[in-house]
C-alpha cells in the first residue's frame, strides 16, 4: 500500500508509453520520410558542386552580370527617353502658350478686335500641357488665366447660338460643366454685356 520512492518512480517508468505509441501513424510515417528526402537533396547538392568546372562557374558569373548590365543599359535608355518626351512636350506646350497668348483669330480672321464666344470646358490651379488627358482629344484649346486659375476654352464663335450649339456637343463628350465665355479684344467680358455690345 505505502510505496517507496523508488518504487513510485519505477512505476511510472512503466506506465509511461514509448514515445513511438505516443504517435499516429501518419507522424511516424512522415518524419523518415522528410529525413530522408533532406538527406538525398544534401547528397545531390554535393554531387552538382563536385562536378561542376571552373569554366561551369565563371560561364554562370559572366551570364549574371551581362543580365545586370542590359538592366543597367535598359533603365538609362528609359529614364533618356522620358526625358526627350518631357522636354519635347515641354518644348510644345510653351510654342502653343505664346500662339495662344498672341493670337485669337476668330471665324472672320480678325485678332483680337471683336467679341466672341468660346466655351469654357475646364480650369485648373496648375496648367495642363496640350496633351493632357484632360483633354479628352480636343484640339485647339486656348488657355487663359482668370482669378488666379487657368482656364481652358474651345472655339471662335460670332454668335451665342453657335456657342451654345458647340457647349452641346462638348457636355456630350464629357465635359459636363461647360458653358460659353464671351471675349472683347482678347479680354474676358460677361456674356451678358456682350449680347448687349452687339445689339
Amino acid at each position: 500500500m505505502y510505496k517507496t520512492v523508488e518504487e513510485k518512480s519505477l512505476q511510472r517508468k512503466t506506465d509511461e508509453k514509448p514515445i513511438y505509441k505516443k504517435l499516429s501513424w501518419p507522424v511516424l510515417f512522415l518524419i523518415p520520410t522528410i529525413l530522408l528526402i533532406l538527406l538525398l537533396g544534401a547528397i545531390m547538392g554535393a554531387i552538382a558542386g563536385l562536378t561542376s568546372t571552373p569554366e561551369m562557374l565563371e560561364d554562370g558569373a559572366v551570364k549574371l552580370e551581362a543580365i545586370a548590365t542590359g538592366d543597367r543599359q535598359i533603365t538609362k535608355l528609359k529614364k533618356n527617353e522620358q526625358a526627350m518626351v518631357e522636354a519635347k512636350t515641354k518644348k510644345v506646350d510653351s510654342e502653343e502658350k505664346k500662339k495662344n497668348q498672341e493670337n485669337v483669330v476668330t471665324e472672320s480672321g480678325n485678332i483680337n478686335k471683336e467679341i466672341i464666344f468660346k466655351v469654357q470646358a475646364l480650369s485648373s490651379e496648375n496648367p495642363l500641357g496640350s496633351n493632357s488627358p484632360r483633354f479628352k482629344g480636343l484640339k485647339n484649346v486656348w488657355e487663359y488665366k482668370d482669378g488666379g486659375l487657368y482656364k481652358y476654352a474651345i472655339g471662335n464663335k460670332r454668335d451665342i447660338q453657335s456657342a451654345s450649339a458647340l457647349k452641346s456637343e462638348l457636355r456630350k463628350k464629357g465635359f459636363s460643366d461647360a458653358f460659353v465665355v464671351a471675349f472683347k479684344n482678347g479680354k474676358r467680358i460677361p456674356v451678358r454685356e456682350a449680347l448687349r455690345l452687339l445689339n
